[in-house]
């Protein structure tokens, strides 16, 4: 069978299982760190790609030489797939990066950078990249080499047998050298010269690297073009004669050395478990804020929760102050009804005009402005309880926002949503202040006592005008008393009515009592109903004027919640991780 790359896995089975799992536990870490939000650095996020690449690219390895060494034949041989196209004059102008993909594919990354992909098994543990002619690089073409031979496991460098270390080659060896790799020469298109020639050329190339080098490099001579019609006809003997299969074996046997396998699992690992490290105790330090976040709400929810009950609660005595005040009208219509509904009093009841005039002096009085102040009293009450609702929230908003995040420690970590919390906190409490600030105690007391007496009148008694809710008692009890005199005026014109007046007065004193109840429980609906629209109203635009600091807690408390869960145990997998490559 000619050639082994590709069909032998470099990785053997239990460092390909340990790299699926760290490859795992990055992708895991990248979904993590998107729900941690947009306070995740750039150097952070960018050393997660670069960590990740690692692992993708797990072995590197770089192509370079002059154009017509045949680096692109080489390449295709290697990987036994014709990938890169061939020719006598440059076929590579820009770097070819060469990975894995399920379908052949070329993309430009930037100008000179040119991402290629195919399925070839190869490609799945080893990238290559290839790197324009030694003898056509260009200075953008020598900072991209920079920015890969050092990533790179291995060097290899070809030259043509034709025309052996150039000064071009020697020039960009030279560069190699002071990064410091491991540069492996390949001496390709060995097949056109006969066997002297063969050992003369590799001895001229061995004794100028090494003088160059200060090593004596390691060197294979090949033959691409017959490596690829080997591979092709899987002539296992042309294969041998090609020089390949020695250099499959020492690619083999150098990049799956154990110590090696380990470091390059070791290396993004150790970048991956800071960033899980660092990003789960900044969800820590975050979380413990909208901890206290999360309780804010709740309790300022609290608070209009016992305001409600706070209201109603003494909301009551100051109804039955107003229900006293029906009470004793009642009382003193029934003494009226007692003095004046009787036989000895048929020539008052017959003066209608002088009835009214003492049922208004001594039943009715002042009561128009006793209920009036008494409602005004509930009003007023109301409105300062309103006030103090704001000032209350404003207090303890003011304290939220003293609060700083723990994680400003952390150092840029949190500036994002350190600023948008802040910013939420300084907007709620700054319409907190302008509603107190521009509270207009007269006005909307004003307007309560409107909303309040059209209410009744609109329930009770329609058509009044602009009264107080005291005049429209005394209508109403006016009215009462027309009821009374008309029900008098019939029975005394009645034939006996002398005997029928005790009935009447009793038949008076229930009406008048139905009359006055249903005064009284107008009333109670009436300003039960305000009171709680009120207290609905006043609650409803504190909820409103959080609600986005509310969202945001709740969205944040979730999210970092759950980024917090997810770096936890990636965190203490890549400890186990780490631990099962150390003791390979």
């Amino acid at each position: 069978m000619a050639g082994r790359l590709g069909k032998k896995a470099i990785l053997g089975e239990r460092e390909a299982e340990l790299r699926a799992t760290e490859q795992a536990l990055f992708e895991r870490l990248h979904v993590a760190l998107e729900r941690f939000g947009a306070d995740v650095t750039a150097a952070d996020a960018q050393r997660l790609r670069e960590a990740t690449a690692q692992l993708a690219e797990l072995f590197l390895i770089v192509i370079a030489g002059e154009f017509n060494s045949g680096k692109s034949s080489f390449i295709n041989a290697l990987i036994g797939e014709r990938i890169l196209p061939e020719g006598v004059t440059p076929t590579t102008d820009r770097i070819n990066i060469l990975r894995y993909g399920e379908e052949p594919a070329s993309e430009l990354l930037e100008d000179f950078l040119l991402l290629r992909t195919y399925p070839a098994p190869l490609l799945g543990e080893l990238n290559i990249v290839d790197t324009p002619g030694t003898n056509a690089i260009i200075r953008r073409h020598e900072e991209l080499t920079r920015e890969f031979v050092p990533r790179s496991d291995l060097v290899l460098f070809i030259t043509s047998a034709d025309r052996p270390f150039t000064e071009s080659e020697r020039t960009f060896l030279e560069h190699i050298r002071e990064w410091g790799k491991k540069i492996i020469l390949i001496i390709n298109k060995i097949d056109i010269l006969e066997e002297a020639q063969r050992a003369e050329v590799v001895q001229f190339v061995r004794t100028n690297a090494t003088t160059l080098l200060g090593v004596e490099p390691t060197i294979f001579p090949v033959s691409a073009r017959m490596a690829f019609r080997a591979r092709e006809s899987d002539d296992a003997a042309a294969w041998q004669t090609s020089g390949f299969a020695e250099i499959e074996e020492y690619l083999l046997r150098t990049l799956d050395e154990g110590e090696r396998v380990r470091l390059k699992l070791l290396n993004p690992l150790g970048v991956g478990l800071r960033l899980a490290q660092t990003y789960r105790a900044a969800s820590d330090a975050r979380l413990a804020t909208l901890v206290e976040d999360v309780k804010a709400i709740e309790n300022i929810d609290g608070q209009l929760q016992a305001y409600r009950a706070e209201m109603m609660r003494d909301f009551e005595p100051r109804l039955s102050q107003l229900e006293l005040l029906l009470h004793e009208l009642e009382n003193r219509g029934n003494e009226f009804f007692d003095e004046h509904i009787r036989v000895g009093r048929i020539r008052t009841l017959l003066k209608k005009d002088q009835l009214d005039h003492t049922f208004r002096d001594e039943v009715v009085g002042n009561m128009d402005r006793e209920i009036d102040l008494a409602t005004q009293q509930i009003i007023d009450w109301l409105i300062e309880r309103n006030l103090k609702l704001w000032q209350d929230v404003n207090t303890y908003l003011d304290r939220r926002q003293l609060t700083r995040h723990r994680e400003e420690m952390l150092g840029d970590v949190g500036q994002t949503f350190t600023y948008n919390r802040q910013a939420l906190l300084d907007s709620v409490g700054r319409t907190a202040e302008r509603v107190i600030k521009t509270y207009n105690r007269e006005a909307e007391a004003a307007q309560l006592a409107t909303d309040v007496r059209g209410t009744f009148a609109t329930t009770a008694i329609a058509e009044v005008g602009a009264v107080g809710l005291g005049a429209l008692f005394m209508i109403a009890t006016h009215t009462a008393l027309l009821d009374v005199t008309g029900i008098l005026l019939g029975a005394t014109l009645a034939a006996g009515g002398f005997y029928i007046i005790p009935a009447k007065r009793r038949q008076v004193k229930r009406q008048f009592h139905q009359k006055i109840s249903e005064l009284r429980d107008n009333m109670v609906r009436t300003l039960t109903k305000q009171v709680n629209s009120e207290v609905d109203g006043a609650m409803e635009r504190v909820n409103e004027t959080i609600a986005p600091y509310t969202r945001f807690v709740k969205y944040q408390h979730e999210q970092i919640g759950t980024a917090r869960t997810e770096l936890a145990a990636v965190e203490s997998a890549l400890n186990r991780l780490r631990s099962e490559i150390e003791g390979e």
